[in-house]
């Protein structure tokens, strides 16, 4: 049970129902974290227009995307986020046995160098980012441009965000069928 009920669209005020329309039109629905920080009127807005930017365009790859993604919501032991980043991570190319194999990237043999390095940035930006050795900086900007680094950061650290929101008010799981993004990935 949600700690708090998501906003619905006949609670919300104007601007909060203007933000709901903009994103059903975009992406066919509203996310429950979304009308749960709709709570906020000081945020909702803020906090959805970087979600809009943070599954925008980016350098990356979809694959490479996505698999940080799910790295992060896994670490976090978030459902909420996990589930959704799960199919879209099979949208995008990786096989259930890859996607079986993520929290042994390290170990196996089916990923290759740059995806494992991926997958470890989204487990040390998620448990211990000061911990982050100069050597592993070094093996990311051989295969990652800066600009896709910083990319990678920006969506380890919103799904941070999302996942501890989803986890601390149990916000409940977005009904199906959605859409891409966060609760419909």
């Amino acid at each position: 049970m949600p700690r708090y009920l998501p906003v619905q669209p006949d609670a919300a005020n104007d601007k909060v129902r203007n933000l709901y329309s903009a994103l059903e039109s975009e992406l066919g629905f509203v996310p429950n974290f979304i009308k749960t920080w709709a709570h906020s009127d000081n945020f909702v807005e803020s906090v959805a227009a970087l979600y809009g930017t943070v599954m925008g365009e980016t350098g990356l790859s979809e694959k490479i995307r996505s698999l940080v993604i799910l790295r992060t919501c896994q670490v976090n032991k978030c459902a909420y986020t996990a589930v959704p980043a799960r199919k879209r991570a099979r949208e995008a190319g990786w096989t259930e046995e890859q996607l079986d194999a993520i929290d042994q990237a390290a170990e196996s043999n089916l990923f290759v160098y740059y995806e494992k390095e991926a997958i470890r940035l989204a487990e040390l930006t998620s448990l211990s980012p000061d911990d982050v050795q100069e050597e592993f900086w070094m093996q990311l900007d051989n295969h990652y441009t800066s600009d896709q680094v910083v990319e990678m950061i920006t969506l380890i650290g919103f799904f941070n965000m999302i996942n501890r929101l989803a986890l601390v008010l149990e916000v409940a799981a977005d009904p199906e069928p959605a859409a891409a993004g966060v609760g419909a990935a």
